[in-house]
């Protein structure tokens, strides 16, 4: 019974490490393709809103076949989807670095959070009696 108390005290810092990758990993997809569709969306406001972008459109879009035009689609949306997880990706692994970096610089400074609480509480009572 030690030992699995053990193993579970030692693996719930690295646990929380991966689920704080997790979040930092989709938060930024979420940032990423907000951010796009924001821009899709004004880039076709504006080319509706203007006739001499709209009419060359138009006329090339006219002589397309749908499985080209969705073939298209998806080779674009394939190789965005590939850079937005690479950035994510990179993103997220340098949020845990930094998060283990600043943990380890604190524990060799002896300024854990337990330990600021503690000396907070021994300051306290030294000057209540």
């Amino acid at each position: 019974m030690l030992f699995l108390r053990t193993v579970i005290a030692r693996a719930r810092p690295v646990v929380s490490l991966c689920w704080y990758g997790v979040s930092v990993f989709g938060l930024c997809l979420l940032g990423l393709y907000g951010i796009l569709g924001i821009g899709l969306q004004a880039g076709l406001i504006v080319v509706a809103n203007t006739s001499r972008l709209t009419l060359p459109v138009l006329y090339w879009l006219a002589h397309q076949s749908g499985a080209e035009l969705l073939d298209g689609i998806v080779s674009k949306a394939r190789a965005i989807d590939q850079i937005f997880q690479e950035i994510c990706g990179v993103i997220a692994m340098c949020a845990m670095g930094l998060r283990v970096w600043r943990r380890r610089g604190q524990a060799a400074s002896g300024l854990s959070s337990t330990g600021l609480s503690a000396a907070a509480n021994k300051n306290s009572t030294a000057r209540d009696a």
